[in-house]
């Protein structure tokens, strides 16, 4: 009986150098040619070097911080677009503040023509990417194929098929708690063998949802929802520092929405309401008021709510009643980014209801959150395991740069208004 061996997909990183190359001659040595009137760097080091050093170091960060982000799911490219753009203009920006304070002489020309190249550059790629680059999985067993999402630029094979059509794969899944046939487990190792990646289900699913599935979940698996306990004081002292630097600006801005909401209608400025933090602990959250002061209901927000008024509608769409949350975080309450604390009558009945959604107490609460950004407002049971999911998954893979994709993401949400009530 002939043995059929799966054959793996060419390499993907060839790809990556081609992009970062062909981008640096697009974004750093293509604006030379408008205004350098001999060749640079043959006549020493001036204002014309010194600034296509800078512009390439600018690049440099903006691609491998582009590649970076990039590694996490996303809702769409628009999204992707939305926090490359301002990568681009903070790293320029960075630049051209390091080059005024050193007084140091330089070439506008190249430095903004750099910058804005750098920005179409990387959209589109991206673009590019998302239409051209289709990535070809075997499914094994077959019964998989109806339950694996439907993302764009993945497309899932049978895993007989593959096998016997010599189709060329990036990856295997495999439900591997299936209960495989022996045939399958050999083919499995010898495309290992071959060099084909072969994945849990559960994995797969992570990196292209961006959620954890509650399904299956075993103790065995709690240790890795713990992120590193440095990153997490390395954070807070941060984020710390940024709050109280930034408050000169948010001061202002928290003094002019307190008057919108008092002339609006009467009642206090600020909301208080019990919300359950950091393992399991009540402290009281701030926001501005946003409801008729006395309105009777439920505690949670209905779509056209109508005890939310004129001011609160506008600042719950714009996030801007979540401002006085800067008192949580510089009290230890919360963190900017982290699981959105629920009330805590709600949290009681989740905790009772869905399992083990008491694990989003592992961290301290955030204004904003991975859940906030890919889901938005949710309330009934099955949004909420979706939520909590999004949250699992947010402590699995807590770190720098899926902090920094939340904070631009929700910049974006912020500018669309996109799933406020």
């Amino acid at each position: 009986m002939r043995e059929y061996v799966i054959r793996s997909a060419p390499q993907r990183f060839i790809e990556r150098w081609i992009e970062a190359i062909g981008g640096f001659l697009f974004c750093v040595v293509m604006p030379i040619s408008f205004y350098a009137t001999g060749e640079p760097f043959r006549n020493g080091f001036g204002a014309t070097e010194q600034t296509i050093l800078a512009t390439a170091f600018a690049y440099a960060v903006v691609w491998y911080m582009g590649r970076r982000l990039d590694a996490f799911p996303r809702s769409a490219l628009q999204g992707y677009l939305r926090y490359v753009a301002p990568l681009a203009a903070i790293a320029y920006a960075t630049i051209a503040v390091i080059l005024v304070l050193l007084r140091s002489e330089y070439s506008r020309i190249q430095l903004f023509g750099s910058g804005v190249l750098a920005m179409v550059w990387m959209a589109a790629i991206a673009r590019l990417r998302a239409r051209y680059l289709v990535r070809h999985y075997a499914v094994v067993p077959t019964s998989l194929l109806g339950t694996m999402p439907q993302v764009p630029g993945c497309r899932w094979l049978e895993f007989d098929d593959v096998q016997m059509g010599g189709v060329r794969v990036d990856a295997i899944v495999a439900d591997l708690a299936a209960g495989l046939t022996e045939s399958e487990l050999s083919a499995l190792a010898n495309a290992a063998i071959a060099g084909v990646p072969v994945l849990d289900r559960r994995f797969i699913l992570e990196n292209l949802t961006g959620r954890t599935p509650l399904g299956g979940l075993t103790p065995n698996e709690f240790g890795a929802l713990l992120p590193s306990r440095q990153y997490l004081l390395v954070r807070r002292a941060i984020e710390l520092a940024l709050t109280v630097l930034a408050l000169p600006l948010l001061l202002p801005a928290l003094g002019a929405v307190a008057l919108l909401v008092r002339l609006d209608s009467a009642g206090p400025i600020f909301f208080l309401q019990p919300r359950v933090g950091r393992r399991g602990r009540v402290f009281r959250m701030v926001k501005f008021r946003t409801m008729y002061h006395g309105a009777a209901g439920p505690s949670f927000t209905s779509s056209a709510d109508p005890r939310v008024t004129r001011i609160g509608a506008f600042l719950r769409r714009c996030r801007l009643d979540e401002l006085p949350q800067l008192v949580n975080v510089l009290r230890g309450d919360m963190s900017w980014v982290g699981p959105r604390p629920e009330a805590l009558v709600l949290d009681q009945q989740y905790v009772r209801d869905i399992p083990h959604f008491a694990l989003r107490g592992i961290v301290r609460p955030g204004v904003t959150g991975w859940a906030q950004i890919n889901q938005g407002y949710a309330h009934d049971h099955d949004e909420m395991r979706s939520k909590l999911e999004y949250d699992l998954f947010y402590l699995k893979h807590c770190s720098l740069w899926l902090d920094i994709v939340i904070v631009l993401r929700t910049f974006a949400v912020i500018l669309g208004g996109a799933g406020a009530r």
